[in-house]
C-alpha cells in the first residue's frame, strides 16, 4: 500500500481545521502536524474494528494519504477529526467486506470505571498477582464478547467507550441520527453483559455493570 510519510514536526498552535486549510494551500508542515496529532488515534480505532495491528497501520496510512490528496478541496464544514474518523471507518468497512472477517478488539475496556461504560468488577481481597491475572482474564472475556456483536454495534461502541467521542460526533461520523447511535451503543453494551453472564453472573460484585 502507498504510504504517506510525513516529517515529525514540532507542535503548532493552529486548530486542526486551520492546519488542514493551510495544507490545502501547500503547507506540508501543517499536514505533518495533523499526522502527529492523529496518527495514534487512527491506528487505534482501526485496530479496534479490524483486530489486526498491521492492517490497522495500513488503514491509518491510507486515511492520511486520502486526506492529504483531498487537502486542496477541504472545506471547514465540520470538525476535522469527524471528517478524518469518517474516512478511517469507511476504509475499515471496505476491508471487512473485502476480507469477509469481522474480528474486533477492545483494549482495556473491562477495566474502565465509569458507570455508563462496560466493565467487569473484580473483588479486591486477593493478592496483587492474582488480581492482575483476573483483570487480564476479564479483559480477554470482554474482548471475546464484543467480537460476537453484530457489526452495526461495534463502531458506535468503540467510538464512544474507547475513543470517547460525543454522541453528536459519532452521529456525524456514522451518518446516523443521534438517537440511533445511543440506542446501538446501549444495545451493544447490554449484549456484552448478556454474553458475560455465564462467567460473572448478574451480581454487581462479579458481573458486568
Amino acid at each position: 500500500m502507498t504510504r504517506y510519510t510525513g516529517n515529525r514536526p514540532r507542535g503548532r498552535d493552529e486548530s486542526d481545521e486551520q492546519l488542514m486549510l493551510n495544507a490545502g494551500q501547500g503547507d506540508r508542515n501543517a499536514f505533518d502536524e495533523l499526522v502527529r496529532r492523529y496518527s495514534s488515534r487512527m491506528v487505534n480505532v482501526a485496530y479496534q474494528v479490524l483486530g489486526d495491528r498491521e492492517l490497522a497501520e495500513d488503514v491509518a496510512q491510507e486515511t492520511f494519504l486520502r486526506a492529504y490528496k483531498s487537502a486542496a478541496r477541504y472545506r471547514q464544514i465540520s470538525k476535522f477529526s469527524t471528517w478524518l474518523y469518517t474516512i478511517a471507518l469507511n476504509l475499515c468497512r471496505n476491508e471487512l467486506r473485502r476480507r469477509k472477517f469481522k474480528t474486533y478488539s477492545l483494549e482495556g475496556m473491562a477495566e474502565r470505571d465509569e458507570d455508563s461504560k462496560i466493565r467487569v468488577d473484580i473483588p479486591d481481597e486477593k493478592t496483587q498477582p492474582d488480581l492482575d491475572m483476573e483483570r487480564k482474564e476479564a479483559g480477554t472475556l470482554v474482548r471475546q464478547a464484543v467480537e460476537k456483536l453484530p457489526e452495526k454495534f461495534k463502531a458506535p461502541l468503540v467510538l464512544r467507550d474507547i475513543q470517547e467521542l460525543t454522541y453528536e460526533e459519532i452521529s456525524k461520523i456514522l451518518d446516523l441520527p443521534e438517537g440511533t447511535v445511543k440506542s446501538r451503543i446501549n444495545r451493544g453494551r447490554m449484549r456484552v453483559k448478556e454474553i458475560l453472564k455465564p462467567y460473572y453472573g448478574s451480581e454487581s460484585s462479579g458481573g458486568v455493570s
